[in-house]
Order: structure tokens, then sequence, then C-alpha cells
């Protein structure tokens, strides 16, 4: 029973977020929801009492679904534009595949001010993305005259910009970007990081690379 039950609110949320990325938060309907989901509005009310707690659940499933790449990120060895460029990548690729990541997109958009559960709202990806520009800011990987918040605001803008292209691209989610995700990464990269000297190095905030 527990399986099952377990099943039908799994099939209950992809249809949900199948339906908000398409009509958004206001035009979604709950009977619609149901009969794609081949459970009743029943049951769909048993597990979501709501709309709004059924956009809650598909919000939480999105940070769910984000949570592994932004503790790789914010844990990463690697320099924090490094950090940086694989969370941004990730989240591109999980947009362009999962209809929940792009519905969730549009829930945050149309319904800002609205609080979304989730497993930890430390592993949100705007969080690891203003954590990861301070760290690329204090060790000097950022261009001279790009303010942290210049540069913030540019990768948020893209990342949400991503899923409002294949919406307004492709209803069913399946047509690409036209680039890959590293190859939009390094045009972005450049507007915001230091050049790389001869041998690809970066210099640290006093002027070094990393073997000197």
């Amino acid at each position: 029973m527990q399986e099952r039950a377990a099943h039908t609110r799994g099939a209950l949320i992809e249809s949900a977020a199948a339906e908000f990325e398409r009509a958004g938060y206001d035009g979604a309907s709950l009977a619609r929801i149901s009969s794609a989901a081949r459970a009743s509005v029943g049951a769909l009310t048993f597990h979501f009492r709501t709309k709004a707690a059924l956009a809650d659940a598909v919000c939480a499933a999105s940070r769910a679904g984000t949570a592994l790449l932004v503790s790789q990120a914010l844990t990463s060895p690697e320099p924090p534009l490094v950090a940086l460029r694989h969370l941004v990548t990730g989240l591109t690729r999980l947009v362009e595949t999962s209809v929940v990541a792009r519905a969730a997109a549009r829930l945050r958009h149309e319904l800002p001010g609205v609080p979304v559960s989730a497993p930890s709202p430390a592993l949100d990806w705007p969080v690891a993305l203003n954590l990861l520009v301070k760290r690329a800011r204090r060790a000097g990987s950022l261009r001279e005259g790009v303010a942290p918040e210049v540069a913030e605001t540019l990768v948020h803008r893209f990342i949400e910009g991503t899923g409002v292209h294949l919406r307004g691209l492709d209803r069913s989610g399946t047509a690409g970007l036209g680039a890959t995700a590293e190859q939009l990464w390094e045009l972005l990269e450049h507007s915001i990081a230091k050049s790389p000297d001869a041998r690809g190095r970066i210099p640290d905030a006093r002027g070094r690379t990393p073997d000197a």
C-alpha cells in the first residue's frame, strides 16, 4: 500500500510539473493533472490538499534534484570559478532534461514570495552561486571592474533564462539550446573572469599564477 501511494504521489508531481510548465500556476488545472497521472481528483487531494501544496512539492523535488550538484560545487577542491562552471553546466543540462526543474523555475518566477519547503535551503543553487562568486572575488579570479553582484546576477539570469528559453522553444522540452552547456559557459566565463596567461593559468588576487 505504501509503495502504491508513493508511486501515485510521484506520478502526480511529474504530471503537475508538466502542467505548471505549460500553463503556469494560475492556468494549471487539478483535473488535468490528476487525469495525466491516471489518478482520481480524490487521490490528488489526499496527497496535496491545495494547488499551492502541489506547487510546493514540485519546487521541493527540483531542489532535491539540484542538491547533489550544489553540494559537490561547494565542497570542490577546485578553484571557485571551476566549481561554478561545473554547477552551471550541470544545472543547464538538468533544466534541459527535467520538466520538474523547468516547472520549478517558472513557479519561482510567478510566485517569488511564496516559501517553498526543501530538504535543505542551504543546498539551493542561488545560495551556492552567491557563495562561489564571493569565493572567486576573494581569490582574485573576477575580471577587473566586474562587481560580484553583477557577476552573480548575470549567471543567475543565464540559469533562469535557460528554462524560459526552453519553454518558448518547445513545450515537450526535447529541443536543445543550439549549443552545449560548456560552450555557453565559456562565453559567460569570458565576461566575468580574468583572462588566463599564455599557459592558461589564472592569476590570483596578488597577480601570481598557481605555480609561480
